[in-house]
């Protein structure tokens, strides 16, 4: 197995209709195996081959506490209902935006062995197969947006939790060498600025550094000599 690079908008790929699969082999197998594995590292709920660059029909499908399945030349055969849901897409990082999709929908495609099968999904699951089938006719979600409005960077949505910076106060006790010493102990304050990071920050610009964000440092004294 192989972890693939993802294509990511506007690669043109991501607009061209997949072709179907004639004969489920080891190619196709192998295909299905990468994908799986590429999904996973990406921590997305599916992936269509279109967004590994590979034009056929294959979707591969994970939801949480599900084990992991492809779909070959997939076919949506009826949808019920519609709701309103945040979605992004692992071809369009950093964003997501409100669409609308079923509530309930039948679908039947190939397994891995070529062998025919139907299924019967609702809420996250429809939703996974009708964002991967769309893939497949060269559709991403963007294309489904309630209003470009709703399209939000990952992290400054409204409804999404968002940083404030948080102060520390820092106690530096200095040990006295000698019984005649005195006992040191600083004080240092210190903001880490959480509130400026974003959806693209890296995890070292959530670090403070102790020396730089000190506003003020006293030095108490304790005596410890005896008479």
């Amino acid at each position: 197995m192989a972890i693939l690079p993802i294509r990511v908008f506007p690669d043109p790929i991501l607009r061209q209709k997949a072709r179907p699969v004639k004969r489920v082999d080891d190619a196709v197998r192998r295909l299905v195996s990468d994908m799986i594995e590429t999904m996973q590292s990406a921590r997305g709920v599916g992936l269509a081959a279109p967004q590994v660059g590979e034009l056929r029909q294959v979707i591969t499908i994970q939801v949480p506490e599900q084990d992991a399945f492809a779909m070959i030349n997939p076919e949506i055969t009826r949808r019920d209902g519609s709701r309103e849901v945040t979605e992004g897409c692992l071809s369009v990082p950093g964003y997501s935006g409100l669409v609308t999709r079923s509530i309930h929908i039948n679908a039947r495609a190939l397994d891995e062995n070529g062998g025919r099968f139907k299924l019967t999904a609702e809420e996250l699951l429809a939703q996974a197969i009708e964002h991967e089938v769309d893939h497949l006719s060269g559709i991403v979600f963007l294309d489904h947006l309630i209003a470009h409005e709703e399209l939000h960077k990952v992290g400054t949505s409204p409804d999404e939790p968002h940083w404030h910076d948080v102060g520390y106060t820092v106690y530096a006790q200095h040990a006295p060498t000698l019984a005649r010493d005195f006992e040191l102990v600083e004080v240092m304050n210190t903001v880490a600025r959480l509130s400026r990071l974003n959806a693209e920050s890296s995890l070292s610009e959530a670090s403070y550094d102790l020396a730089d964000g000190a506003h003020e440092s006293d030095l108490h004294s304790h005596d410890h000599s005896h008479s």
